[in-house]
């Protein structure tokens, strides 16, 4: 099953799913069974019209000279895309929406000491944004794993792939393919498992915001 989308624009929808279907029956079960859902903003609508979050906290993200192009509301596993660039979404779904799937009620790239312990002794990132943060660090290495689909023409970064993470950093690779292969299968599993299942979840309330 595949997560909530939120959008009146079917242009948006057909890429989303198509994404999705890149990312495979096990991500989307997890993401459905873990209560996450991507929304689209129109043209003229802000990040805080369709996150009470955003409102209550005052980020301020919509009175950036440029707002960001999309982001990741822990409190709601809920994300934002501005823009329908596959970098955006893979960044964002892919990486933290996983992130937080991964840790349950936090990031798991927060408290998880091999992360953590591999962000610390990095001395090459995969791309400079990867540099940022130790969650920016799993988002960007996490984007790694879908390969050229997750590029932008237009972005000045270097391009990301399986191979690109490897070269530079195989303890950091073999973290992001013990994710994909090993435990979002466990956790698809046992979502599937549930009486009842039917591709979705009410999501706990949870305390923070992330962008990025």
């Amino acid at each position: 099953m595949k997560p909530l989308i939120v959008t009146d624009d079917a242009r948006a929808r057909t890429l989303i799913e198509a994404w999705l279907e890149h990312m495979g029956p096990d991500v989307c079960d997890v993401l459905a069974g873990t209560g996450v859902r991507v929304t689209v903003l129109h043209d003229t609508q802000t990040f805080s019209e369709v996150s009470p979050a955003l409102r209550r906290l005052g980020a301020g993200v919509d009175r950036r000279p440029i707002p960001p192009a999309g982001l990741f509301v822990v409190e709601e596993r809920s994300v934002i895309l501005r823009s329908l660039s596959a970098m955006t979404f893979f960044h964002e779904v892919g990486g933290h929406a996983i992130d937080l799937c991964l840790g349950g009620n936090v990031y798991r790239s927060a408290v998880d000491p091999r992360f953590r312990r591999r962000f610390a002794q990095a001395t090459s990132f995969a791309t400079p944004y990867a540099a940022s943060g130790c969650d920016e660090f799993w988002a960007e290495s996490a984007r790694c794993w879908w390969g050229p689909i997750a590029n932008d023409p237009h972005s000045l970064w270097p391009p990301v792939s399986r191979e690109r993470l490897r070269r530079i950093d195989e303890e950091m690779y073999e973290l992001v393919r013990w994710a994909f292969e090993d435990e979002i299968p466990r956790m698809a599993a046992v979502i599937r498992a549930r009486p009842h299942w039917n591709g979705g979840a009410s999501a706990d309330h949870l305390t923070a915001v992330r962008y990025g």
